[in-house]
């Protein structure tokens, strides 16, 4: 099964103003429950553990004011993908490295999902990150259809030529 990310970015899975989140810890908290109220996690607490196992292999700051935290877990359900944007950013630090942060791409990835799959996903994600005139979309975007736009726009330009 192919996941596409325009599939696994749900209305509730996206945040466009987490003005009260200045460190990794509660956002992690603050995005585990975004994603529990959804009913694709069967334990907030066993995805959590997922997240910090996977910031243990390494950084999910990707600089550019982007991070990627991921996590892989039998207790998710249904691959889903939060967005999170913070308008004045806070200091992000992961694997030795720290930078600010305004845009973040949470993953939550089934534990049976191919290591193949996945990585498509967080592959194509980082590659359309790269693109200024995309994170420039996503930090205007006013609502969730704004940034389902930006991703579709930028999947065409950048990917279907």
């Amino acid at each position: 099964m192919s996941i596409e990310l325009l599939d696994v970015i749900l209305p509730e899975t996206v945040d466009l103003n987490i003005a009260d989140i200045n460190d990794k810890d509660t956002l992690f908290a603050y995005l585990t429950s975004m994603l529990g109220k959804t009913g694709r996690i069967t334990s907030e607490q066993e995805f959590m553990k997922s997240l910090y196992e996977r910031e243990d292999m390494g950084s999910t700051y990707m600089g550019n004011e982007i991070a990627i935290p991921h996590g892989k877990s039998s207790s998710v359900s249904s691959a889903t993908v939060v967005f999170a944007r913070s308008i004045d950013g806070f200091t992000y630090v992961s694997g030795g490295e720290e930078g600010l942060v305004k845009i973040i791409f949470m993953l939550a990835i089934p534990g049976d999902t191919e290591a193949s799959e996945y990585l498509k996903v967080l592959a194509s994600l980082a590659r359309l990150l790269m693109y200024e005139s995309f994170t420039e979309a996503l930090l205007k975007a006013q609502n969730y259809q704004d940034v389902i736009t930006a991703i579709s726009e930028a999947e065409q330009e950048h990917f279907e030529k």
